[in-house]
């Protein structure tokens, strides 16, 4: 079950990107995305509370979570309503990546997530909503999204000590 909620996010990314670029920012798409940041938090629960962790659903999760937050945010780009700085979130993930990648061709392991991580990406769920949900970009989203940005700190120490002590 977990594995599938992963997969409708992925999937169901791609029209509400379509949504917001053909209709703007609305309730219907502050909904659709109130739902799918719900299901990145169910397959994550479920596959946790039955035991069901699997590679395909670690790295599955990760590659939906990358690509509704980069898709979502560039057509917010695109269509002016959030600042361009907000990319700095993404070079964050990029070099995340590459360490994590680094790890698992080196160990042949994936890095598990870690708490710096999911704040990172709650943070910026919780941006895209507000703004999707107030039609416009505010100070508070500059505040979470900054936090956002900063939290690639303890996360590349997370990441070092990992690799240290292998």
């Amino acid at each position: 079950m977990s594995n599938i909620l992963t997969m409708i996010r992925l999937i169901g990314t791609l029209p509400l990107i379509y949504f917001i670029n053909r209709y703007g920012i609305n309730i219907y798409n502050f909904l659709i995305f109130i739902f799918l940041s719900i299901t990145d938090f169910f397959d994550g629960y479920l596959a946790r509370k039955y035991n069901n962790i699997t590679k395909f659903g670690i790295i599955m999760d990760g590659i939906a979570d990358k690509f509704s937050m980069i898709g979502i945010t560039i057509i917010l780009l695109i269509k002016d309503i959030i600042p361009i700085w907000t990319l700095l979130v993404f070079i964050r993930d990029i070099i995340s990546c590459i360490f994590a990648l680094y790890y698992k061709i080196k160990y042949n392991e994936l890095i598990s997530s870690n708490i710096f991580g999911k704040i990172k990406t709650t943070l910026h769920m919780i941006v895209i909503g507000f703004t999707l949900l107030i039609s416009k970009w505010s100070i508070l989203s500059s505040i979470l999204m900054i936090s956002a940005i900063v939290l690639f700190i303890p996360e590349i120490i997370y990441i070092f000590n990992v690799i240290k002590n292998k």
